[in-house]
């Protein structure tokens, strides 16, 4: 009797456990799959993807800090505005950029979408506005969106871009536009580009001025051709169109890493959108561009962490301002820069600009300007 009491016993309690596992069971959750930030080396450093997708990000950009100083009885090139009331003194400069750089890989070439915010704050007191600086579009070599000007810098050519070796780059014509353009770069080096350039509903209307180039870049430098039409100047003066026109050569000095002599030459039809410009002058001088331009550069790398660029352009023959009629007076300016890089993504920048013009008869009598000097002192760190 007591060995069935026991197993009778021994079972109920079995029994009894079984059902309490079964009603009080605990489960414990699996963990979520956590998933990390990937780096993205497909398109150079700094991408990474975002998560869930198969698209890169990069997000890079700086902060500058700059004081500058100039010659204030004329118009500061390096500034780009006249004040006739400022007196000596300095005038400081931030600026903030932040730049987002989404891509991804198509059966069409990369599709990119790119945003550039920026704000500079002036010797004024005060926030500086932000802004969206740029935006746009690439698929392949198809590019549409707000951005420099094709003339300016096409986005491939290399050296074929912007003007001296300068931050500044003396004259060459910058200007940002809405646009539709397409660049191929094809074997050995060849490169070529063309833009369909907004004309602000000048002239026709409907029809946009038109940017070309041609070049091609290897080790030893590059050599290009760039062309373009202002469709929109015949309204100004009643001239059928503004033509423009640059030749480029780039020398890379082999047995000096880093060390390279540009020399561009420019031409102009008229002080139209697409003339580079030359120096301003006071409200009794109405000239504007020249009809030809020389400029020649040189960027010399002392060691990997300091430059030095001079550089000297030479204009020719400028226009009256906003047309295609000729004063007969000549400008130049030179310029001479240094770049210090004493630890990685900080840069230590100063450039100083001369320029000088012509006697010239204007409006308000005759103009014969003292040269205009301007310069600055920059520090930058960049991510």
């Amino acid at each position: 009797m007591n060995i069935k009491s026991l197993l009778l016993g021994s079972a109920a309690v079995l029994v009894a456990a079984t059902g309490a596992k079964a009603a009080d069971a605990i489960v414990i959750p699996e963990p979520e799959p956590v998933e990390y930030v990937r780096v993205c080396d497909a398109y150079g450093a700094g991408f990474f993807y975002i998560p869930g997708t198969e698209t890169c990000l990069s997000i890079s950009g700086y902060v500058w800090y700059q004081i500058g100083a100039g010659s204030y009885d004329n118009v500061n090139d390096t500034f780009g505005y006249y004040d006739t009331t400022l007196g000596d003194g300095f005038m400081k400069q931030v600026r903030t950029r932040l730049n987002f750089d989404a891509r991804s890989d198509t059966e069409w070439g990369t599709l990119r979408a790119f945003i550039r915010l920026q704000a500079t704050f002036g010797s004024g007191i005060g926030d500086g506005p932000v802004s969206v600086d740029q935006g746009y579009i690439q698929l392949g070599g198809l590019m549409m969106g707000y951005s420099e000007s094709f003339w300016a810098d096409s986005k491939n050519g290399g050296p074929s871009n912007y003007g001296s070796h300068t931050w500044g780059g003396l004259y060459y014509g910058y200007q940002q536009r809405h646009l539709i353009g397409y660049r191929f770069n094809g074997s050995n080096g060849f490169f070529a580009a063309v833009a369909l350039e907004d004309d602000t509903l000048g002239g026709e209307g409907y029809m946009p001025d038109l940017v070309g180039k041609i070049g091609i870049a290897q080790g030893w430098g590059a050599v290009w051709a760039r062309a373009a039409y202002d469709e929109s100047f015949d309204d100004i003066v009643g001239v059928d169109g503004g033509f423009a026109a640059q030749l480029g050569l780039q020398y890379n000095i082999a047995s000096m890493p880093g060390t390279s002599i540009r020399v561009l030459g420019f031409y102009a039809d008229g002080d139209h959108s697409y003339n580079v410009g030359a120096p301003s002058c006071s409200p009794g001088c109405v000239t504007g561009g020249a009809e030809w331009s020389i400029l020649g550069s040189l960027n010399y790398q002392i060691n990997p962490t300091l430059g030095i660029q001079v550089g000297a352009q030479y204009f020719s023959d400028l226009y009256v301002a906003g047309t295609d009629v000729s004063t007969g007076t000549d400008a130049w300016a030179a310029e001479v820069g240094f770049v210090w890089v004493p630890v990685e993504n900080f840069e230590v920048r100063t450039e100083v600009v001369y320029t000088d013009r012509g006697e010239f008869q204007g409006v308000a009598g005759g103009y014969d300007p003292d040269g205009t000097v301007s310069g600055y002192l920059r520090f930058t760190r960049y991510f």
